[in-house]
């Protein structure tokens, strides 16, 4: 996976390594013609953090906007607010994958083995992460769909025979 360097412009962007947070990974890379370093999260993770941001967003509009009366100018400013703010976070991950986009040339590079085997969620994390964008989307929405269906099914059954 080399990459386009944003420094000087040229395909020697290399991974050089890949930390665990909370939620992804992130790798940096080092490219190797100006020394310039860059952290890039992964698109999947960037999809994960969108659909659960548009959710979030969406509950708070229903609140807002769902209601019978009109709702205040400090309400639409902090909701107005935080969509802008939301927009500029997700931008700001994915202007560093449009300034260092992926070359052709070069062959293939391997990411770098995660150092934190000590991390609750490396594997699943690492599995969503070789999804794209848009199926980074879906997650969430699978993972709560899940959850709602394990939960209509305990209580169909505590109804049904308790």
């Amino acid at each position: 996976m080399i990459r386009r360097c944003a420094e000087c412009a040229q395909p020697t962007l290399l991974p050089i390594s890949r930390r665990m947070q909370v939620y992804s990974s992130v790798i940096r890379y080092k490219c190797s013609n100006c020394a310039a370093e860059v952290d890039i999260t992964p698109m999947a993770s960037i999809g994960v953090f969108t659909m659960v941001g548009i959710l979030a967003l969406s509950f708070w509009g229903w609140i807002v906007f769902g209601g019978s009366g009109a709702p205040g100018y400090l309400a639409l400013s902090l909701f107005g607010g935080a969509g802008i703010v939301f927009f500029l976070v997700i931008f700001s991950y994915l202007a560093k994958h449009f300034l260092n986009p992926l070359t052709s040339t070069g062959g293939q590079g391997h990411l770098p083995e995660v150092s934190d085997d000590d991390h609750i969620a490396r594997k699943p994390i690492l599995f969503v992460e070789r999804l794209g964008y848009f199926s980074g989307m879906l997650i969430p929405l699978a993972v709560i769909t899940g959850i709602l269906g394990i939960s209509a099914l305990i209580g169909y059954i505590n109804f049904t025979f308790f």
